[in-house]
């Protein structure tokens, strides 16, 4: 009766497997030099989050964030990009970038930050 059962959830298994491998294929990185500006649906704050691209490395700064305002580093992969402060101490999850728009679920709520300048 396992054996049944578990030929099933192998294949499940690999098809989920094979599908985060394919997903870290990503072609080149989205570009996000320029500034940009927004908050979290929250609206408790405005942040500002000015980028310099090279690459995919990312170094820039980041206001509005009270004590965690400051130089932040970054990698971008595909059309995602992680953010973090640049002493290393904090990072935010993977956040979608979509031409002028970034989004991403980051301490409870979802933060947009939309491209005002390049």
């Amino acid at each position: 009766m396992l054996k049944k059962a578990a030929v099933p959830l192998l294949g499940l298994l690999f098809v989920v497997l094979a599908g985060c491998a394919t997903s870290k294929i990503a072609g080149p990185p989205a570009d996000v030099n320029g500034t940009w500006t927004g908050g979290t649906a929250a609206g408790a704050a405005t942040y500002t989050v000015v980028l310099k691209q090279t690459g995919a490395d990312v170094t820039g700064t980041l206001t509005g964030a009270g004590t965690d305002d400051g130089p932040i580093k970054g990698l971008v992969e595909g059309n995602s990009i992680r953010l973090w402060e640049a002493d290393g101490y904090g990072s935010t999850p993977s956040l979608i970038v979509k031409g002028d728009q970034i989004t991403g679920w980051v301490r409870g709520t979802t933060l947009t930050l939309r491209r005002v300048s390049r």
